[in-house]
């Protein structure tokens, strides 16, 4: 007695395209992620996962422009999204040419599966500028974020204020 298997193909090529479905969900979707919103005057940047370089030559984040004596907001999210819970530490430091200046946050971070965990901490830039610091200068930092074996670096250029003033507006003379 033979058996015909008339939809093999078919259910060969349903058992492939959802495997394949399945390799984008685990390999694009699956894993550990963070991000990191910068407030600093009036226009926040946010780095998102995927916008960390992997280059080694330059492992560090573009740039934040700040006024002298200006605060800067910084909020770090972590995303967990594996099917276990996920902690590590998380130290963030502010160097000055590759030499450490100060720890902002030394805490672990702990996460459930499927869920975010969130720090928060502020780099007021007036502790951090030298003594002699003039108006037409610019004074650079690097606030380096360690989670586990992951290292993120963000460049922060303080400038002086050296911009001319603004002009003033003159209102037209009323006509007589």
């Amino acid at each position: 007695m033979k058996v015909k298997h008339r939809n093999l193909y078919l259910y060969l090529t349903l058992a492939c395209f959802v495997g394949i479905i399945l390799i984008f969900i685990f390999d694009g979707y699956m894993g550990v992620y963070d991000s990191l919103d910068i407030a600093s005057g009036e226009f926040p940047q946010t780095i998102e996962p995927d916008r960390w370089p992997e280059d080694e030559k330059y492992p560090y984040y573009s740039t934040v422009n700040v006024q002298q004596g200006g605060i800067i907001a910084f909020t770090y999210e972590v995303q967990n999204r594996t099917f276990s819970a996920y902690s590590a530490d998380v130290e963030v430091t502010v160097s000055h040419e590759q030499e450490q200046v100060a720890v902002l946050l030394s805490q672990p971070v702990k996460v459930g599966s499927f869920d975010k965990g969130q720090l928060d901490w502020t780099l007021d830039t007036t502790e951090f500028i030298p003594a002699g610091f003039t108006s037409d200068q610019r004074y650079d930092l690097s606030v380096l974020i360690k989670r586990g074996d992951v290292e993120r670096n963000v460049i922060i250029y303080i400038r002086g204020d050296s911009y001319p003033p603004k002009p003033e507006i003159i209102e037209p003379r009323p006509s007589n």
